[in-house]
């Protein structure tokens, strides 16, 4: 077998380190540097990251800037708005700026949805509440199979369960004009039939388990504004009111009664 052997000539110049080829036992290794167009794009990206940043963080104060003008200019809004002329409380001025109870816009099955119809349906009435002396917690009227209770107020919120007693009118029996309100056409439909009422028949309203009768005297058909079917009376009165006509609701129907002795 043949052996062979490297072997350097005599006056052969060494390699130099810096060829990169190693030297007597000293490893070396060949320095590797990045082009310099792939480092600037790094920087470049960079850049375009922190500008993005700058820009969402800016877009965030002029946000919050426009939120602060628009509340101190609704606040001045409010704070200058014109005072309710003197000697006129709030309730009174109320009084004169609004409608007969019992209002709404009359539904129809086409433009209600699907799963709200069963809001415009006749619903069961819901328990008796419990009334404080004075107050009616129920109206009974035979002739149009009404057996209703009675909520004090007359917003949609009570209008929604029953029959709503306008508050700072008087009570079941008292001396004044007892207002009583309900819809006719949604809510359970309380005074559908009012219309059927005719001079003569009989209207009961209990409070605490005690009945008062009254007597048919008067039905009317007025505007939404004609505010004077709710003027105190020297006489005990009840006056009922609903939208009028069925589903259409562009007036009132108004019932009054007087108490029988």
């Amino acid at each position: 077998m043949t052996s062979h052997r490297l072997t350097r000539s005599v006056g052969a110049p060494a390699p130099s380190p810096a060829s990169g080829s190693l030297s007597s036992g000293t490893p070396f290794r060949r320095l590797q540097t990045r082009p310099l167009n792939q480092r600037r794009s790094r920087i470049s990206l960079g850049r375009l990251a922190n500008l993005g940043l700058l820009l969402v963080e800016l877009a965030a104060v002029a946000a919050l800037a426009w939120w602060v003008y628009t509340s101190i200019a609704e606040w001045r809004s409010l704070a200058e708005a014109e005072p309710l002329p003197a000697g006129t409380t709030e309730t009174s001025w109320m009084a004169t700026n609004t409608v007969l109870p019992g209002g709404h816009e009359a539904p129809s099955q086409a433009s209600v949805p699907a799963h709200l119809r069963a809001l415009i349906q006749p619903t069961a009435m819901v328990p008796l509440p419990t009334a404080a002396p004075g107050r009616a917690s129920r109206l009974v009227i035979e002739k149009t199979g009404v057996d209703a209770p009675v909520l004090q107020g007359d917003s949609d919120e009570q209008l929604r369960m029953g029959v709503g007693h306008r508050l700072g009118t008087a009570g079941p029996g008292q001396v004044g004009n007892m207002v009583l309100s309900g819809h006719n056409d949604i809510y359970g439909q309380v005074f559908r039939d009012l219309d059927r009422l005719a001079e003569g028949d009989l209207i009961t309203v209990y409070s605490r388990g005690e009945p008062f009768t009254y007597v048919v005297k008067q039905k009317l058909i007025v505007e939404p504004t004609d505010l004077s079917v709710l003027e105190p009376s020297q006489r005990p009165i009840l006056t009922l009111i609903s939208c009028y006509p069925y589903l259409v609701d562009s007036h009132r129907i108004v019932v009054i009664a007087e108490l029988s002795h």
